[in-house]
């Protein structure tokens, strides 16, 4: 089923983000900076006059998604329980690198990290998931959903580019290179992604 609009918002930047650590499952509170994107990111949502009603809401269940996104309800002016958590939605887990730099997980776990370089989307590090894994619970959660209206699905860097990368049909090998942007949203619309910034 092809959805009317997807409306695809990444979380708010974290302090783990900063320090350029892996979260996954883990959990890092948003900065003041990822505070201020949250609402900006609303405001620009507000000022797309081509969004059908209704809107629907969905949400990995991670902390620093559920911020962000209730964040964006306030400067909306919608209740917080429009909001559908699905842990589809969630960041791939990371598993034992999970708090660790990219530095301190090519020391840690040399194999796993070879892997990442040379096929990331099969690469599983300890105990977690690959994009693969991570593209296959997305999925299922996409053929679930009855898509009407706008949909507003807030998540994760890899999610997003997981159902980018569905939604444009592209290789593997190219949707773990999509970008990955704090700041606006993707729009999903009659088979085009484009970034949507203001």
């Amino acid at each position: 089923m092809t959805p009317t609009t997807i409306c695809l918002f990444r979380h708010g930047e974290t302090e783990w983000n900063i320090e350029g650590r892996y979260q996954g499952h883990m959990n890092s509170p948003l900065t003041s900076r990822g505070k201020t994107q949250a609402r900006e990111n609303a405001r620009i949502l507000q000022k797309n006059p081509s969004l059908p009603s209704p809107f629907t809401v969905y949400a990995s269940p991670l902390g620093r998604v559920k911020e962000t996104a209730l964040i964006m309800l306030d400067e909306l002016g919608l209740p917080s329980d429009v909001i559908s958590y699905d842990d589809r939605l969630m960041e791939a887990s990371f598993g034992d690198c999970e708090g660790f730099t990219e530095a301190e997980v090519a020391q840690k776990y040399p194999e796993f990290w070879e892997k990442r370089l040379t096929d990331c989307w099969n690469a599983r590090p300890p105990f977690g998931e690959s994009y693969a894994d991570l593209s296959s619970r997305v999925c299922d959660w996409y053929n679930d959903v009855k898509f009407s209206g706008t949909t507003i699905v807030v998540c994760h860097a890899m999610t997003s580019r997981v159902l980018r990368g569905m939604y444009m049909d592209v290789p593997h090998q190219e949707i773990v290179n999509l970008p990955k942007p704090h700041d606006g949203f993707f729009k999903l619309c009659n088979g085009i992604v484009s970034h949507v910034t203001q």
